[in-house]
């Protein structure tokens, strides 16, 4: 495992050199910042710039190809005005999950709030119920769709525990802690998600079946709220 601290300080360096006072913030978020990667994790930095445009994205891209483990590197770019105006209620992950390397990004971001924690929940869970449908269904790979499922389910239980309780809990471990019931059987499988490609076919059904229980819960939650 390298050292996240030494890449992400030499790639904000090459930033700030060729973006000068068009940079706003760098930062970097996921299993990095959350201490969670394994040796088959992404990179995920956050770079918002004054303006962007598409000739900036190039110049992007040729830094994060001099970098060592480039093939690692993805994550979230995007214009000052334009995550100003960004659906508040998708901003969630960001706003809680990005460690600042340069600038604050909460300066743009109003405060989140319980409220947008539960749309934010809402909308995860929609678009996770789908997929799990679908992949049940189609894919020719049910145990990799199945751990992509479990790694995405994580910040629709996140959302849904800010909403509930006002806090915001950065790792998986620390949230198995917390949980009990459906969110900590879910959390079980996501926390070690190699375990999915021991499964029998009858634990892969339950396995779906746990995801697509747990999303209808939220979906069909009227009210707007978690009780």
């Amino acid at each position: 495992m390298f050292d996240i601290s030494i890449w992400i300080e030499e790639l904000a360096k090459k930033i700030k050199t060729e973006f000068k006072d068009n940079l706003f913030f760098i930062g970097y978020q996921g299993s990095f910042r959350r201490g969670e990667a394994t040796d088959d994790s992404d990179i995920d930095i956050v770079v918002i710039l004054n303006k962007l445009s598409i000739e900036e994205l190039a110049k992007y891209k040729k830094i994060i190809n001099t970098m060592p483990k480039s093939e690692k590197a993805c994550g979230f770019i995007c214009g000052k005005q334009e995550l100003q105006n960004w659906s508040k209620y998708e901003l969630f992950q960001l706003y809680n999950d990005t460690k600042s390397v340069y600038g604050d990004i909460h300066q743009l971001i109003p405060q989140i709030i319980q409220n947008d924690a539960v749309i934010a929940a809402k909308i995860g869970a929609e678009n996770i119920y789908h997929f799990a449908c679908h992949n049940f269904l189609y894919s020719n790979d049910r145990k990799q769709a199945l751990k992509c499922l479990y790694k995405n389910i994580v910040f629709v239980v996140k959302a849904k525990y800010f909403a509930q309780n006002g806090e915001y809990i950065l790792t998986k471990k620390e949230m198995c802690t917390r949980l009990c019931g459906m969110e900590k059987e879910i959390l079980d499988i996501a926390v070690k998600p190699d375990i999915i490609d021991g499964f029998s076919p009858e634990q892969i059904e339950e396995s779906y079946a746990l995801v697509i229980d747990f999303c209808s819960g939220i979906i069909n939650n009227t009210a707007n709220k978690f009780d």
